[in-house]
């Protein structure tokens, strides 16, 4: 038994759901569009076992054949009849399958529970990944991460991971006081869950970190393609999955913010920051297509003496979901100079308390699944 999202042209919808719904014994129809906007919203929402896609809608829409093929869902391209484009859009699409010709219907169901994630396979709970990003850096995003991740573990009493995806320059394993010996540099892609277990460093406290390479010229070695099998890997072993990720867009980052489940964008209460996260959110809505929901600021540093007042920041920014976070001076440098998270050096500070309150709030939107137990990994 599986799930089937259909997207196809308008006059084809209804015949192409009522052939799958002759079927309603191995498959369930979750829901159809003939724009590819309401259906990328609508499966990144609500997951399908297998996306059926129309190569005629496909064609007419050949912009979004980047976006679709880093989903974390299978896609079967349907095709009523080839034309020389179809093999190619299917191929840079990474579609598992492509049906055409006379005896579609015939071949459609066998094709679709071929690749189809199944029921049972999709009811084992998988964590929450929620990638904190800003296209600026020095903005706080690390202190928020590190900290953050710590009050999930706090809120949650479930394990908690932070992957450092800011490969060239990241700083989470010296905030925490690890030093490690393995990063997610010496990752096998062979031998993939066994190697990222290794290299996965337990902390003093209920966070544990997968770290950044230890040289800046080893970034470029960590492949987009190997990334998402290991964040895959690693939601089923987690509550929540922290990736604390590098400013800017290259391939890397774009394959991690597809994988989020949610995207804290942090920004500061300055012209220049607001320009780029500005632009940032722009780019998230028109090229990367993603829902309005998987979107979430963070206001760093209120109270800071910019001029520029909360309101200015909602109009410019256009948007009402926002968290803010104090200022807390040289406070954080500190607890970071000493290789102690601020939440265990500083937890009666405010912006500790605020951070807190970030965490439960995220808490709170997963309170369906606090029944599940995550199992706490095996030590090497």
């Amino acid at each position: 038994m599986f799930s089937v999202y259909v997207a196809t042209t308008e006059f084809r919808t209804a015949e192409m759901v009522a052939s799958l719904k002759s079927y309603s014994d191995s498959l369930v129809v979750l829901g159809w569009a003939d724009t590819l906007d309401k259906a990328w919203a609508d499966c990144r929402r609500d997951i399908p076992g297998v996306l059926l896609l129309d190569d005629a809608l496909l064609a007419e829409n050949t912009g979004w054949i980047e976006t679709l093929s880093r989903a974390s869902f299978p896609i079967v391209l349907w095709a009523l009849s080839l034309d020389p484009g179809s093999a190619r859009r299917a191929l840079a699409l990474k579609a598992k399958d492509l049906i055409s010709g006379p005896q579609w219907k015939t071949d459609l169901v066998p094709a679709l529970e071929r690749v189809a994630i199944p029921f049972h396979q999709r009811d084992k709970q998988d964590g929450r990944i929620l990638a904190v990003f800003s296209s600026k850096g020095g903005v706080g995003k690390t202190t928020l991460s590190v900290n953050l991740a710590l009050a999930l573990a706090e809120k949650s009493h479930d394990p908690v991971l932070i992957a450092d995806l800011d490969l060239a320059f990241g700083d989470v394993s010296a905030m925490m006081g690890l030093k490690p010996a393995l990063t997610i540099h010496d990752v096998d892609p062979d031998n993939l869950g066994h190697s990222v277990d290794r290299i996965i460093v337990s902390s003093n406290g209920p966070v544990s970190v997968l770290p950044a390479p230890l040289a800046p010229e080893q970034a470029e070695d960590v492949q987009s393609a190997v990334l998402v099998r290991i964040l895959q890997h690693v939601k089923a072993d987690y509550r929540y999955v922290v990736l604390d990720l590098a400013p800017g867009y290259h391939d890397l980052n774009i394959s991690a913010l597809d994988v989020a489940d949610l995207i804290l964008t942090v920004c500061t209460p300055d012209v220049v920051t607001l320009r780029t996260i500005s632009q940032a959110l722009a780019l998230f809505r028109d090229q990367f297509h993603y829902p309005d929901e998987k979107i979430r600021l963070v206001l760093n540093r209120t109270g800071s003496d910019t001029g520029i007042e909360r309101s200015d920041i909602l109009a410019i920014l256009k948007t009402q979901r926002i968290y803010e976070l104090p200022s807390a001076g040289s406070m954080p440098v500190r607890a970071a100079n000493d290789g102690v998270p601020l939440i265990s050096k500083e937890p009666r500070a405010p912006l500790t308390q605020a951070i807190r309150a970030v965490a439960d709030d995220l808490e709170h939107e997963d309170a369906p699944t606090r029944g599940f137990r995550w199992p706490r990994r095996r030590k090497s």
